[in-house]
């Protein structure tokens, strides 16, 4: 049986998330996990700013992924502001969009520019190559893609192999979103060595096995020069007689600290300058220690420390931004404390 959708589907939706607060309260949290493309973007316009609500696979990914760009921003060589960055993203779906967007956030903040000026340094590769303003014109571009077609005029050759894309549109970073294991290439990740001092690459694909590189390749084919990270665990990497702990880019950093946040301010509803505020917020409890080994992310031992420190950040921000239903408490670091679970008892 197919499953339904249209109205159906969108009047079920509706009903079970107003009944949802008709039940626990208007503050109730109901995050979307797991919905595909076709359905996932239509159903965070139409209830985001009507609920408490938020998309793992698209806002939480985003938000892990950016933290992972803003702490880059502190190694030597790489850029040291997210509008000087070209990024590229193999890959089209929910995870990449979410990414792109986010970040096209951040640097509108920033920098004071225009979320459509941001996105112009923010490019996309899908199953038929570079999405482009041209490429839409000729044919059909799925609603979500349309935002990052731009205008490929200045960039030679008939871009739609990864390795030839590099090669003209000279990205500062990469990121895999595809699910399709192997797609970044020696040729691909040397072709990003020799554009960028420090070549930046984030292969997120997740299980291991459908990443688009592993850890070793990409040290290995960058002289050990790359700043990498991974949607799924790769452990110590040995590569040119140094060793790395590269990072991984895990959405356990971000949802329950967050999730923690906006129950304890009751949120009446979870914009974007949220998510960017817990990227900033996990970049900066990235130490210096992480750096030395090699991660843009902390230690996944201190997920309870960090997300404490991000549930802080969210409620303060969720005051700040007049969001919050619950009255603000004198200490919010203990208020919050005391929504914790303790499992030492």
């Amino acid at each position: 049986q197919k499953r339904v959708r249209g109205k159906e589907f969108n009047d079920l939706i509706e009903e079970f998330m107003s009944s949802c607060q008709q039940v626990f309260g208007p503050s109730v949290l109901l995050q979307f996990e797991d919905f595909g493309n076709s359905t996932a973007f239509g159903l965070l316009e139409q209830t985001r700013d009507r609920y408490t609500t938020f998309n793992d696979d698209i806002q939480g990914t985003a938000c892990v992924a950016l933290a992972g760009v803003i702490a880059s921003l502190k190694i030597n060589g790489a850029p040291s502001k997210l509008a000087d960055h070209r990024i590229l993203f193999f890959g089209a779906g929910e995870a990449g969009i979410g990414i792109g967007s986010l970040i096209a956030y951040a640097i509108s903040h920033e920098d004071g520019v225009s979320e459509e000026q941001a996105r112009k340094n923010i490019w996309f590769v899908d199953s038929q190559g570079l999405i482009t303003e041209q490429r839409h014109k000729t044919s059909s571009l799925k609603h979500h893609k349309v935002p990052f077609a731009h205008d490929a005029s200045a960039y030679s050759g008939d871009l739609v192999e990864l390795e030839d894309i590099v090669k003209s549109l000279k990205p500062t970073m990469i990121v895999g979103v595809s699910a399709q294991p192997g797609k970044f290439t020696e040729g691909v990740i040397r072709a990003m060595a020799d554009i960028n001092q420090v070549p930046i690459i984030f292969a997120l694909s997740n299980p291991t096995h459908k990443c688009e590189c592993t850890a070793q390749e990409a040290y290995d084919y960058t002289n050990q020069r790359c700043v990498f990270a991974s949607g799924s665990p790769f452990g110590t990497v040995s590569s040119g007689g140094k060793t790395f702990e590269p990072g991984q880019g895990n959405n356990a950093y971000i949802f329950p600290g967050l999730a923690l946040g906006v129950i304890a301010a009751k949120a009446k509803k979870i914009p974007e300058s949220l998510f960017y505020e817990t990227a900033v917020c996990l970049a900066g409890q990235v130490t210096k220690d992480d750096y030395a080994r090699g991660s843009i992310y902390p230690k996944l031992e201190r997920i309870r420390e960090v997300s404490f420190n991000i549930a802080v950040g969210v409620a303060q921000s969720c005051y700040k931004l007049n969001l919050a239903r619950e009255k603000k408490h004198k200490h919010i670091d203990k208020y919050i404390r005391s929504k914790i679970t303790n499992f030492h008892y």
